[in-house]
């Protein structure tokens, strides 16, 4: 019983663990290096080597020279009427004036307010050479260039590949970003990406080495029945659930908490009915879910068992009410009120005048050492 309660909490969290990893470690690699790159503070641009250079790097900029704009972006209409011109594209040069570093054609992306400034920095550059007055870019980040942005600065160029792959590296420093938000958000990215990976790894490790079932022995141990008592118990309870998460035997009620096995003694259920819950989208009923809500003598007081329907929910119910004759079966405010403000007598509908053995016609599967044994 135990193994194969153990394999079946696992089951259970094992497709949607591995989903919650893949969509942590999608989070992770895509933002976990900008969160990386944000911690460690940005880099002087200037003094970074081709090979220094990568994606997702933050860096301060003191532009002192750029070739010139080679591609534009612009807001515009769905119907696409162009509104406005929002940022510019330079070509410029890794390195910028040191010339102790090697230094590589790439790119940089500037808000379009600034379109004018850098129309006079490349123009000053490319008559006189480097301007003594730079423009600054706090906080940057460096980013692989897309298709689109590649590809036309290949073309402005007119490089041949191999001529592109020696003077040139495929990166834009993107410096239209707001720089605290975009951090701001590849940190929360990142952290709900640890957190997914992580509570992930817990439950599966929870799950596979058993410690799911610590519950279920302390359940076992309370109710003060063997071990060959329960598994005989559970081997002949009826199912009513797919993947049996929910069974009722003689002595006890098996169900799933979540991923974790527990059982409950029959002996110490008081009240059982069907609980309806209908789902409305815009005032439109679109589904409604069903449970056996279990009303017990028990530090866990009420139990919800969610059924697959209301067929299967009536099953569950006339089970109980064959063969527990102490649990009162169904649902009326009489009831309700009676349970809420005179406890006592409701017990003394059939809790505490009826004796609490099973009364199960056709238990022929118990063998007699179940049936002496001194806990029944």
């Amino acid at each position: 019983m135990l193994n194969s309660l153990k394999k079946k909490a696992l089951k259970k969290v094992l497709v949607q663990s591995i989903l919650m990893i893949l969509i942590g470690g999608a989070l992770l690699a895509f933002q976990g290096m900008s969160a990386l790159y944000a911690i460690m503070g940005p880099k002087t641009f200037e003094e970074l080597t081709p090979d220094e250079i990568h994606n997702h790097q933050r860096v301060n900029v003191a532009l002192t020279g750029a070739l010139g704009a080679f591609m534009y972006e612009y807001e515009e209409t769905s119907s696409g009427t162009k509104l406005s011109t929002t940022a510019y594209y330079y070509a410029i040069y890794s390195g910028g004036e040191n010339a102790d570093i090697d230094y590589a054609l790439m790119a940089i992306k500037v808000p379009a307010s600034l379109h004018s400034s850098m129309e006079d920095l490349a123009e000053y550059y490319n008559d006189y050479g480097w301007s003594e007055e730079p423009i600054y870019f706090e906080n940057a980040e460096i980013r692989k260039m897309h298709s689109d942005e590649l590809s036309t600065f290949r073309e402005v160029l007119e490089y041949t590949d191999a001529e592109f792959d020696e003077y040139c590296i495929p990166y834009v420093i993107d410096a239209t970003e707001d720089s605290g938000s975009m951090i701001g958000m590849a940190y929360i990215l990142t952290l709900a990406g640890l957190i997914l990976v992580i509570i992930s790894l817990i439950r599966l490790i929870y799950a596979g080495t058993g410690a799911s079932l610590k519950r279920l022995r302390e359940d076992i141990a309370e109710s003060g029945h063997s071990d060959a008592t329960v598994e005989s118990d559970f081997s002949s309870a009826v199912s009513f659930t797919k993947n049996d998460e929910v069974k009722i035997g003689r002595l006890f009620t098996y169900y799933m908490n979540g991923s974790t096995p527990r059982l409950i003694p029959n002996s110490k259920l008081l009240w059982a009915y069907q609980s309806s819950t209908t789902h409305r989208r815009n005032g439109i009923k679109v589904a409604t879910t069903y449970s056996v809500t279990i009303y017990v003598d028990d530090k866990r007081n009420c139990l919800n068992l969610a059924m697959p329907n209301e067929a299967v929910t009536q099953e569950v119910l006339k089970r109980i009410n064959a063969i527990l004759p102490w649990v009162v079966v169904g649902y009326s405010n009489e009831l309700k009120n009676m349970f809420n403000k005179n406890r006592s007598q409701f017990l003394d509908l059939r809790y505490n005048t009826v004796e609490h053995i099973a009364v199960e016609p056709g238990f022929e599967n118990f063998s007699a050492g179940d049936m002496t044994d001194p806990s029944l």
